[in-house]
């Protein structure tokens, strides 16, 4: 029996899971220092306080144990991987030898380093941990709020440092369920100030140019303060400079502003880019060792064309699939093939039933695009959960 290894639950190393089970001449080991699997495309509607968190894990041990007794899921972090002895060394000091290994590991915030008291005065929301912590905080002041009427008129300032996609999820949701719970409990709502600042002329760089308009007027309609054409210079508690002189202060702050690859992707030895994250051949395994794929944000992905591919929910989940398509060719004695990874469609969810979907040369906004986006949500999640259920059932079965 071989024996496969997956570092990593996020979007691609549950593709490369989902695609590899199917086997049974294989034995799959999954190892991540948590449990659960944090559905990060909802992390938005967790902490505006619009979804409960355990409507954004799915469950790993349950996962696992659904699909048969050649699979399972090892609770840990790994410390080191030696790519010559074709181990892995995960923190409990043991050692896991693999066939056939995956890094999909994710990546976590980038705190600047040229940004000067960055790390020490925000927050970054890369995992369920950060953000249940900023649920629980902006949970424990509308409380404040609607216990103390003094407390209700005070102003209240939430910075948001980085206007890409998740920056603009988050604004508008906290804003959208600000400006619904202060008009259902009868406060002052203008009391309350969420800014998204953007380094670039606008937000959503890189974007159509339709698709900015949209969210600008959008996050405007709803009440968010952009600053845009600025990026951040310093932070310091409670204070964020921009470079142009503007001094915006603060109650909360959280940079969504850049990702990199974690320490222990750093720490392998072979040819990184600026993020850490490992350069990858076109089949996505790593060069001078055909057995190790590395997926989603771990990895520099690119296209046919050779421009780099976002580090997106959708670019992991494919690659995962692609890196487990190739096991599977050399399992069965057949060269891996290039992999041609496209991002089909974009989901930009803006507060409440509001969102911008955009497909191709397609776009549209509104109601419409909100269902459409939870709709793809639900198709992802929905068969994890029925598959943990099943898993859940196996393991009381025993039990009993």
């Amino acid at each position: 029996m071989k024996e496969v290894l997956i570092l990593g639950g996020g979007y691609g190393g549950i593709a490369a899971l989902k695609k590899l089970a199917g086997r049974k001449d294989i034995n799959i080991t999954l190892i991540d220092q948590h449990p659960y699997h944090f559905l990060q495309t909802e992390g938005y509607s967790l902490i505006a306080g619009t979804l409960p968190f355990d409507k954004t894990i799915v469950n790993l041990y349950s996962l696992c144990h659904s699909y048969g007794e050649n699979v399972s899921f090892v609770h840990n972090g790994v410390s080191n991987i030696d790519l010559d002895m074709k181990c892995v060394l995960i923190e409990k000091k043991e050692q896991i030898f693999y066939d056939y290994l995956i890094i999909a590991t994710g990546s976590v915030t980038r705190f600047m380093d040229s940004i000067g008291g960055l790390q020490n005065c925000s927050f970054g929301i890369k995992n369920l941990r950060g953000a249940f912590h900023m649920k629980q905080f902006f949970e424990q002041e509308l409380f404040a709020r609607m216990e103390n009427h003094k407390h209700a008129k005070e102003h209240f300032s939430i910075v948001i440092g980085g206007a890409g996609l998740t920056g603009v999820e988050i604004a508008a949701e906290m804003q959208h369920y600000f400006n619904r719970y202060y008009k259902s409990n009868t406060l002052a709502c203008d009391k309350i100030a969420i800014h998204l600042i953007s380094g670039s002329e606008t937000v959503l760089k890189g974007m159509h140019p339709n698709i900015i308009d949209d969210a600008t007027k959008h996050l405007e309609k709803l009440g968010v303060i952009l600053h845009c054409g600025s990026h951040i210079s310093k932070v310091e508690p409670n204070k964020a400079y921009l470079e142009n002189g503007e001094l915006i202060r603060f109650d909360f702050m959280l940079f969504t502003g850049g990702i990199t690859a974690t320490s222990m992707v750093k720490s392998v030895e072979v040819e990184h880019n600026k993020l850490g994250q490992i350069i990858v051949d076109p089949t996505l395994q790593i060069p001078g060792h055909p057995e190790v794929f590395a997926v989603g944000d771990a990895a520099e992905i690119m296209d046919i064309h050779g421009k780099r591919i976002p580090d997106t929910a959708q670019a992991a989940i494919e690659s995962g699939i692609h890196a487990a398509k190739n096991i599977n060719l050399l399992l069965n004695g057949k060269d891996p093939v290039a992999a041609n990874i496209k991002i089909l469609g974009l989901a930009i969810a803006m507060g409440g039933d509001y969102a911008i979907l955009s497909i191709g040369t397609f776009r549209m906004s509104g109601k419409v695009a909100h269902y459409v986006k939870k709709l793809v949500e639900n198709f992802y999640k929905w068969p994890l959960w029925i598959r943990c259920r099943l898993g859940m059932k196996k393991e009381c079965d025993i039990q009993g």
